[in-house]
């Protein structure tokens, strides 16, 4: 069985917050984060529609996946969440704000 692979991604809401979080489908975690299927957590529930910011990615396993969002949400605030780069860490990898996913396509 092939493992699956992570990314680290950047919502952002109408309400003004932008949210960090990892997994291996963001399609269906930004759509537990919408309240259209079960699993968004408490603090998006409060705070929706989210829409897409960022994506990076892929990572191999969780282990990275958990690393790279812990240098994405200690090492950048606010809309700087969605400029994160390698200059900012070894971390960072993937096509962040202009992802397909985030550009809708």
């Amino acid at each position: 069985m092939e493992t699956p692979l992570w990314w680290v991604y950047v919502l952002h809401s109408v309400q003004g917050p932008y949210y960090v979080g990892s997994t291996t489908d963001p399609r269906r975690r930004l759509r537990q984060h919408n309240g259209e299927i079960k699993g968004g957590g408490k603090y998006t529930a409060t705070k929706r529609p989210w829409t897409p910011a960022a994506l990076h990615g892929p990572y191999k396993n969780r282990s990275e996946a958990f690393k790279a969002e812990y240098a994405l949400k200690h090492g950048k605030r606010g809309i700087n969440r969605t400029k994160w780069s390698l200059e900012d860490s070894e971390w960072c990898v993937g096509l962040g704000p202009d992802d397909p996913w985030v550009l809708g396509k």
